[in-house]
């Protein structure tokens, strides 16, 4: 995820700034950059690559960055590739900003832009901030230009802003994170308080549509009102460590805290406010190839593989077209039957995965036209496709993929609801659905947090579970499963659970707990109720996920009620958090459980 760091004191900025910058390498970038008041003008250093790289390119440079004003950024590239132009700080001679988060908006704002005859040089949607503000400052004062600017975004933001006039750095932040960090005769800035733990221990939060105005000697802050609002300084006692994790005790809870944001960052960057799903040059494939596709090959492991179980009813019922899901290192050493318009799909969280980079590279050689639905920007999957379509979910540290998982879910849906607009469906309704996903998911975690917590206290001394769920609910349970043996070291089975009766039925007793997944979605809902009568008839214990209570089932975590197709992003956020509070209740090393590598790169 993007990083921003600000400073504002006696002391130059420029050290600052990188050391803050360093900090926040553990959160993943591609490009990095600065931009530093000196005197009366603006002087910007950015580019390609790591800290490093910036740090040469300054040198090189000779520019004047002895300032004491000034502002950071490391980039992971989402409008537009990882390049210098379009790394951060973007710039006008008056004005530079620092952006994390996504403008929905940002392409009516282009056309504002150029009826002013004002054209963007990136590719970025931050660029139109910087100059709606230099193009507010020709009539107002640098704050009132902010102002302006700000009140036409719409989205999710973060931004830093210094001005070639004025000796203040401004802020505006909306579902992004942005924090100020206080130390005498000096204000810091940043996204993530491990760029400054360094410095200080104080910290004002700004909270969702605040907006402040920091000098040397004042922190004015606006509420969402536009009204001035004091936010008292916290004291946050964390090592670096701990900062990094957000103060969370490992990556796997803080990412799937971030699962919102993560899903909420893949869909905003490329639908409009009318419904427009703008994916047509990631995925680089003619659209008269695309309206007459017959068959889509999904090729996947793990995790990345059920996210494809999960997107194949999804993609049938909106394209109408046979979608078969293949586990990559089968895929790769069987006979598949292909046509001329089969479309294959590669799904990988790195993009390195080796039984799905060979099998990609199978169906290249096969003639198909390939899509990769990757995370790691320039990975080789993401490069051997003819298209690719990126999932934003920033770095994903824990080697149990949570994030990576609901955010390729977002792709696979956006790119089933496109597909479907091209074969003639309307899907304008399902697409406002699925923008309303993050905020539900976000209630979802926030409700469910402390009851998995108590449950998983209640049953971390087990040491067999069965996972059942039907329809869309089956792979969330395979899902469930993967992530309770891969961090917990406990037996675990998904199974449909219709095929309880099949064999599975054999192990239930009272020391095995079944976790049924359920929403109340008819016929699904009472035929799965009918599985728990003849669990609790061979005296099993029962963990019913549903919206619907039931005295069937021993415990209950309630989900909101949602559409149906929808309920994949919301059910499976209980599961993950199961297995972590279960596996720290066993005392196992959680991000990096044994025998475990976050990306298979050999066979």
């Amino acid at each position: 995820m993007c990083g921003i760091v600000g400073y504002l004191g006696n002391e130059k900025a420029l050290n600052i700034l990188l050391n803050g910058l360093s900090a926040l390498e553990y959160r993943g970038y591609d490009s990095a950059g600065v931009s530093i008041k000196t005197d009366n003008n603006i002087h910007t250093v950015k580019t390609k690559g790591k800290i490093v790289d910036l740090m040469s390119s300054i040198i090189e440079s000779k520019t004047d960055l002895n300032g004491t004003i000034g502002i950071g950024h490391t980039r992971w590239a989402t409008h537009g590739s990882p390049t210098t132009n379009n790394a951060h700080p973007h710039f006008t001679d008056r004005v530079s900003i620092v952006h994390n988060g996504i403008i929905e908006n940002y392409r009516e704002l282009e056309e504002l832009l150029k009826s002013n005859n004002i054209t963007k040089k990136t590719d970025t949607d931050t660029e139109v901030i910087a100059l709606l503000i230099d193009m507010f400052l020709k009539e107002k004062s640098p704050k009132d230009a902010f102002l302006s600017a700000i009140e036409l975004l719409k989205g999710s933001y973060a931004i830093a802003a210094i001005f070639k006039d004025e000796d203040t750095i401004m802020l505006a932040k909306n579902e992004s994170p942005l924090v100020i960090g206080l130390k005498e005769n000096a204000t810091y800035i940043a996204s993530d308080i491990s760029a400054l733990i360094e410095y200080t221990d104080r910290f004002i939060f700004l909270e969702d549509k605040d907006i402040a105005f920091i000098t040397k000697n004042s922190i004015e802050i606006l509420d969402k009102n536009q009204e001035k609002v004091e936010r008292k300084p916290k004291t946050v006692a964390w090592s670096k460590e701990s900062a990094q994790k957000g103060g969370f005790k490992h990556f796997m809870i803080k990412e799937i805290a971030e699962e919102s944001e993560a899903v909420r960052n893949t869909i905003q960057s490329r639908i409009d406010e009318k419904g427009n799903i703008y994916i047509d040059e990631e995925i680089g494939i003619d659209k008269q190839f695309l309206k007459n596709i017959d068959k889509i090959t999904i090729v996947a492991c793990g995790t990345s593989y059920y996210a494809g179980l999960v997107a194949k009813p999804i993609l049938e019922q909106y394209t109408g077209v046979f979608v078969n899901v293949e586990i990559g290192s089968e895929f790769r050493y069987s006979s598949p039957i292909f046509s001329n318009n089969n479309l294959f799909i590669a799904i990988s969280q790195s993009g390195e995965t080796a039984d799905t980079k060979e099998s990609l590279r199978f169906a290249k050689e096969k003639g198909l036209k390939t899509l990769s639905i990757v995370n790691v920007k320039e990975s080789a999957i993401a490069r051997m496709a003819d298209g690719c379509i990126y999932t934003l979910a920033g770095p994903e540290i824990s080697v149990a993929s949570t994030k990576a998982f609901v955010s390729q879910l977002a792709v696979l849906y956006m790119l089933a609801f496109y597909l479907g607009k091209i074969k003639g469906k309307n899907t304008k309704n399902q697409i406002t659905e699925l923008l309303k996903i993050p905020s539900k998911m976000q209630e979802t975690f926030e409700n469910s947090n402390k009851t998995v917590k108590d449950l998983a206290k209640k049953y971390h001394q087990y040491n067999n579970f069965l996972y059942l769920g039907r329809g869309l609910m089956h792979p969330i349970a395979l899902e469930g499963a993967l992530k309770l043996k891969e961090i917990s070291y406990i037996h675990a089975e998904g199974y449909p659970a219709g095929e309880m009766k099949h064999g599975p039925i054999a192990l239930i007793d009272e020391n095995t707990p079944t976790v049924l997944v359920t929403p109340n979605i008819e016929p699904f809902y009472s035929k799965t109720i009918s599985n728990a009568e003849e669990i609790k008839a061979r005296n099993g214990k029962i963990i019913m996920l549903s919206d619907k209570d039931t005295a069937v089932a021993d415990d209950m975590i309630k989900i909101s009620a949602i559409d149906y197709e929808f309920t994949p992003f919301l059910y499976v956020i209980p599961l993950q958090l199961f297995a972590y509070y279960i596996a720290l209740y066993l005392g196992h090393d959680i991000d990096q459980p044994r025998n475990l590598a976050k990306s298979v790169t050999v066979e």
